[in-house]
């Protein structure tokens, strides 16, 4: 990014598509939306409408039953729906049995483990920096990438060593599922990746395998457990809400984990702040959440003819949620487009908003505090090798940086 903290850099004239792919040209078209209204057309992204203003997105989110589902799931059958593209009542009735998975004392189940993971990878990323010299060293593929896969994998209870596989396998299935989106077609998760539904149909089929008082106590038992009015979740069912948790906590909290250390690595004023007042730490987190959200944007389907702040949206039509335009809104947050400690204001909407707020944000957070606190205490300085360089992700729907090559400059003794 530019490293100065805003994206005022970007001229008018220069302002590219909202669907740009690099943050900080995005922002600034965003910001140009804005200021034509609260939900304006989007004919970059095809025939849809985009919700850019905080107030807009909030109540959009909110709003469950006027806008629901998921790009590419229409034409899915319900036992094939992830969590997100199911509509009420499915949704909640799925959703109560994730929230049980990964709830916040579940997950607070894991931190032990994720402070030995978190302090084993720093030791070999300290170790390779030591070497790197000014060459760096790339904090993503060294941090930011081990940690999200291997928490989910403990979270399931499948085989740790697979963790490192979920990556490839989630690039493929995401390509699919951009595509069918960009098509107009519906595609199942499971249809997705081969691959990764085989895995998942193997760990389920061996604890079906297993006595049920030889099974562990982990997120898959749970599904397997899990009623709704009385009846079992079909493993069809529980298969996908796996793919989907698999790949909503794998990506995202990869790329908060980078985005935070590239603000840090800009910021060393703040950097410096957070090593003399940990108490800090929550801040920094939800502050790169709140200005690089993970998802930039949810896509909704308008249940029926209604309206959003205003503007008449017709049932049907495809309503993007810009999570990324309402968390720079400067009509909420003072500052808006600036990485602030001491924001008092924090109402960021990169979980989502209302009853349909992402049951993996506890999880979430706990891995990038974990990796954060434990860095701090570590390393005293750091900088970026090139700080004119980043790299988007391919997708104008997510933001962090694919690599960020680092110079360790003082390691604590």
């Amino acid at each position: 990014m530019t490293g100065t903290g805003t994206q005022d850099d970007v001229g008018e004239a220069d302002v590219p598509s909202p669907m740009d792919l690099h943050p900080d040209r995005r922002v600034a078209a965003m910001r140009r939306l804005r200021g034509e209204g609260p939900v304006v057309p989007l004919p970059e992204a095809g025939p849809v409408v985009a919700a850019v203003r905080y107030e807009a997105v909030n109540a959009g989110l909110r709003r469950i039953d006027d806008f629901g589902g998921s790009v590419g799931q229409d034409d899915v059958a319900d036992v094939d729906k992830h969590v997100a593209a199911l509509r009420e009542p499915a949704h909640s009735q799925v959703r109560r049995v994730i929230n049980g998975v990964v709830a916040f004392h579940k997950s607070q189940q894991i931190e032990p483990y994720l402070q030995g993971l978190v302090d084993s990878t720093l030791d070999d990323f300290l170790a390779e920096a030591a070497t790197a010299g000014d060459a760096g060293v790339d904090l993503v593929a060294h941090l930011a990438s081990p940690l999200p896969p291997s928490a989910m994998a403990r979270l399931m209870g499948f085989p740790e060593e697979d963790a490192a596989r979920y990556y490839e396998w989630l690039r493929e299935s995401g390509g699919r599922m951009q595509q069918a989106a960009q098509t107009g077609k519906s595609i199942a998760i499971a249809d997705a990746n081969p691959r990764l539904t085989a895995y998942v149909d193997e760990q389920i089929a061996a604890r079906r395998a297993l006595s049920q008082d030889e099974w562990p106590q982990d997120a898959l038992t749970r599904f397997l457990r899990a009623e709704i009015d009385g009846e079992p979740l079909d493993d069809r069912s529980v298969r996908a809400q796996i793919l989907f948790m698999i790949g909503a906590g794998t990506d995202t909290t990869k790329n908060l984990i980078g985005s935070l250390f590239d603000r840090l690595a800009r910021a060393p004023e703040a950097y410096a702040a957070l090593r003399a007042d940990r108490s800090l730490v929550d801040a920094a987190v939800e502050e790169a959440l709140r200005l690089d959200a993970p998802a930039q944007f949810m896509v909704r389907t308008c249940q029926h003819a209604t309206e959003l702040e205003g503007t008449p949206i017709e049932r049907g039509q495809r309503v993007f949620m810009c999570i990324g335009s309402a968390n720079h809104d400067d009509a909420v947050f003072d500052d808006a487009d600036e990485f602030r400690l001491d924001r008092e204001k924090a109402d960021h909407l990169s979980f989502g908003s209302g009853s349909h707020i992402c049951a993996g944000a506890a999880l979430a957070r706990l891995e990038v505090r974990t990796l954060l606190r434990s860095f701090l205490g570590r390393v005293v300085a750091f900088h970026l090798v090139d700080p004119d360089h980043f790299e988007p992700r391919p997708s104008p729907m997510s933001q962090g940086p694919i690599e960020l090559r680092v110079v360790l400059d003082e390691v604590a003794p």
